[in-house]
């Protein structure tokens, strides 16, 4: 068990030893064929590179995290700390000019797996026994920030993104508005349901 600070744990092998070294060869290998077999399909088209190649390294993170299944970041100090960090790089590479550094240049956009890997497994273990409103809250500035994203790709005209075409851009825009209005509605959805709970709770 490997312990930071006491604020932050996180076990080297989560179940067994021929288990844990399974979970990281297979996220290797998926890495490897995201960010170099296919890096140049996913780059082709503004879609493929924002909609599918960035949330599949996020995935991949998500992924690693769950096999560790006693990582976590303890104190919600820190919690709230790594979220805000994951929050700012989800923006960051939302950015047009960091998109188009990510679009032209493979070395710059194997920054972004690597960051988007890290945020995945973070986003986790910060998630990880926090409260349902902090959960919330920040999923809640997730879909705030797609559809922000997603309405301003859809509705401009103006070419923000030099290494794609006005309509992929727009296509793009309507992807990021789906998957904003879907996390939107689940955590209504939730919310809904918590609150349920808690008078149900109340009325025993």
């Amino acid at each position: 068990m490997v312990v930071l600070g006491g604020d932050f744990q996180m076990p080297f092998y989560s179940r067994s030893r021929w288990g844990s070294l399974v979970l990281l060869g297979g996220f290797c290998l998926l890495f490897y064929l995201v960010s170099f077999t296919a890096n140049a399909w996913f780059s082709l088209t503004m879609p493929r590179h924002q909609t599918l190649q960035l949330p599949i390294m996020f995935a991949l993170g998500v992924g690693l995290a769950f096999g560790f299944s006693r990582a976590t970041i303890k104190s919600a100090e820190w919690k709230i700390a790594t979220l805000i960090f994951v929050m700012g790089t989800l923006i960051f590479w939302m950015l047009p000019r960091s998109v188009d550094w990510a679009a032209f240049d493979a070395d710059f956009n194997r920054i972004m797996h690597v960051t988007m890997v890290v945020s995945g497994f973070l986003c986790v273990t910060a998630l990880r026994g926090a409260s349902v409103e902090l959960r919330m809250a920040f999923l809640g500035m997730v879909a705030a920030m797609l559809l922000a994203v997603g309405f301003t790709l859809r509705t401009f005209d103006i070419l923000l993104c030099s290494a794609f075409t006005i309509s992929q851009q727009q296509e793009t825009g309507l992807a990021l508005l789906l998957i904003g209005g879907a996390l939107l509605v689940a955590i209504v959805g939730v919310f809904i349901r918590s609150l349920g709970i808690h008078q149900a709770n109340d009325g025993l």
